[in-house]
């Protein structure tokens, strides 16, 4: 089964190592934007840059397509939401992945999108 990552959910994998408990026959995939944003995030030191390095080697990474970037605008049109999530949420629904998040309010009430808390 394939499952699409929030960067929020890399993000705690450095402090909880919740990934470790993945099972084999799941494959991880991010949106290259999540690999932006997990990248930038202030405060990470050497270590922590190395192991989501690690982790983003072994993920299938989706970039930005036409479609995703249309299916982003379609998205962005209804609500309020930040470019990166509906991008996020566009190649989750394009790649037919569930959505791992751990903020679900930012991804409430988009049709079709499955976004859940916990793999």
């Amino acid at each position: 089964m394939r499952i699409l990552l929030d960067t929020n959910i890399l993000l705690l994998h450095l402090k909880e190592g919740i990934l470790k408990r993945v099972p084999p026959e799941m494959e991880l995939c991010v949106s290259v934007i999540t690999v932006a944003e997990a990248l930038r995030y202030p405060g990470l030191g050497d270590n922590d840059l190395k192991i989501i390095s690690d982790l983003l080697d072994i993920m299938v990474t989706f970039d930005i397509d036409l479609l995703i970037a249309r299916r982003a605008a379609e998205l962005g049109r209804t609500r309020a939401t930040k470019l990166p999530d509906l991008l996020i949420a566009a190649t989750a629904l394009e790649m037919h992945a569930p959505l791992i998040t751990k903020n679900i309010h930012d991804f409430k009430g988009i049709p079709e999108l499955i976004a859940r808390e916990h793999i």
